[in-house]
């Protein structure tokens, strides 16, 4: 307990203390190493993945029972292939991964380190101890939104594509190289919420779709049984945020607005499935969008006579935070975490 304690503690103190210059920005390395090595090491966390995962990775080269995409077999047959353990793997993953996100923080977050702590106490967990295929391909569309923003369509398709073929899921992905990119009036955003309403009721339509792309349809069968409805104050917190964001960002830069338009089409695909979870967990690839956005509605409660009200909001949002990550850590059973480094 005292590592995941600690490993809050030491993001949550950067957070606090540090005012997001070029060089503060730098040391951010630091706990994100240490943070690398705290996920890299982990020893029988995770929940169930952990296991299946290991049993997978221990399997006899090209071996594939459970139907994964074929560049997470060549991933995986390759550290075989060089010798290295599944301890090793996971922590060539954690490095990684973490790297990856320290860098889109520094790139879009007015506070990379607040993004962090945000990170930390809401997903981190889940994409990086659960559902590790699923993250790479989320990691690689969290790249290509630079090239959404740099309107480069060809490198878009292209890390989609490579995506794809480490999770089925990012095949929705394709047309959202043009959906980020519109900008929203007020008359198309109520079409947009309009027809999310009109989805909700028909949602469990998408379980009798015949896809046989990548075998799709085999993959939804196989969750159709599952009536599990999405959570309402993970919802609720979307849904207030959006309504913020909209407030701010009326005359956004490019970025700005794939930023906006990220929370914009999670919280459409959130109304249009909340009655299957399982589907709900595609909003996994949009998250980047709250954890940038949220720092930056702070930042721009600038107003003199508000000053006060943003260090009131930082507060209740520390306080906040520290409420989600209690929950996080019961929920996924982290409080149970042991490194095979002792």
């Amino acid at each position: 307990m005292i590592f995941v304690l600690g490993i809050f503690g030491i993001f949550l103190f950067y957070t606090i203390f540090f005012t997001e210059d070029p060089y503060e920005k730098f040391l951010l390395i630091m706990p994100v190493f240490l943070l690398s090595i705290y996920t890299g090491t982990r020893t029988n966390v995770g929940g169930y993945d952990y296991h299946v995962y290991k049993y997978f990775y221990e399997l006899p080269y090209f071996q594939n029972p459970y139907g994964y995409e074929y560049f997470f077999i060549l991933l995986r047959d390759f550290f075989k292939f060089l010798g290295l353990s599944y301890n090793f793997f996971l922590l060539f993953l954690s490095f990684i991964f973490n790297f990856i996100i320290y860098k889109l923080f520094i790139s879009y977050s007015i506070y990379p380190t607040l993004s962090f702590l945000i990170y930390l106490s809401t997903f981190y967990y889940w994409h990086n101890f659960t559902i590790i295929r699923n993250f790479i391909a989320i990691i690689i569309f969290w790249i290509s939104l630079k090239y959404i923003i740099e309107k480069k369509i060809f490198i878009y398709i292209l890390l989609i594509t490579l995506a794809c073929f480490f999770h089925k899921t990012a095949i929705i992905l394709y047309p959202f190289y043009f959906l980020l990119n519109y900008r929203f009036t007020k008359k198309s955003l109520s079409l947009l919420f309009i027809l999310s309403l009109i989805i909700n009721p028909l949602s469990f339509i998408i379980f009798k779709l015949n896809i046989s792309f990548l075998g799709l349809s085999e993959r939804l069968n196989r969750y159709s049984h599952i009536i599990e409805h999405g959570n309402f104050y993970e919802f609720s917190e979307l849904l207030i945020f959006v309504v913020i964001l909209l407030f701010y960002l009326k005359d956004s830069t490019q970025k700005q607005n794939t930023l906006l338009n990220l929370n914009i089409f999670a919280l459409f695909i959130f109304i249009s499935f909340y009655r299957f979870a399982i589907i709900l967990r595609v909003l996994d690839y949009f998250r980047l969008g709250i954890f940038i956005g949220i720092p930056f509605v702070i930042s721009n409660i600038s107003n003199k006579y508000l000053k006060y009200l943003k260090y009131l909001s930082f507060i209740l949002l520390c306080s906040y935070l520290v409420f989600k990550y209690h929950n996080t850590i019961t929920a996924y059973a982290i409080y149970n975490y042991q490194t095979w480094l002792i």
